[in-house]
């Protein structure tokens, strides 16, 4: 028999090419180390990095995805977090996980 995955039993974890910074606003940096990434750099003057601003709860997300918290805990503490300010947690966390996984910038884990 076949067993079906579970989202919220798998845990994000950042890939090694993106970092946060923090400031007045947090950003993802995504830095572009394909060779083909840097060819395009060097001749046709394509950015280096991209940046990607991120509010207060994707900040929050973005710092538990390190490989340590499962999806279902991350949910868990966003909501201990944020309260009802952040309803309805679990959607806004999967549309945003799959934002991140569809951009190659985070991978799961089981």
């Amino acid at each position: 028999m076949k067993q079906r995955n579970n989202l919220l039993l798998k845990r994000p974890i950042g890939r090694p090419h993106v970092a946060a910074e923090t400031g007045n606003e947090s950003r993802l940096v995504v830095h572009h180390n394909h060779w083909i990434s840097k060819l395009c750099t060097r001749f046709f003057r394509t950015p280096a990095q991209t940046y990607f601003n991120l509010d207060s709860y994707g900040s929050f997300v973005w710092f538990h995805c390190n490989g340590e918290y499962t999806v279902g805990d991350i949910a868990r503490l966003m909501s201990e977090e944020f309260g009802t300010e952040a309803e309805p947690v679990m959607e806004r966390l999967i549309v945003f996980l799959r934002i991140l996984i569809g951009r190659k910038l985070i991978s799961l884990q089981d």
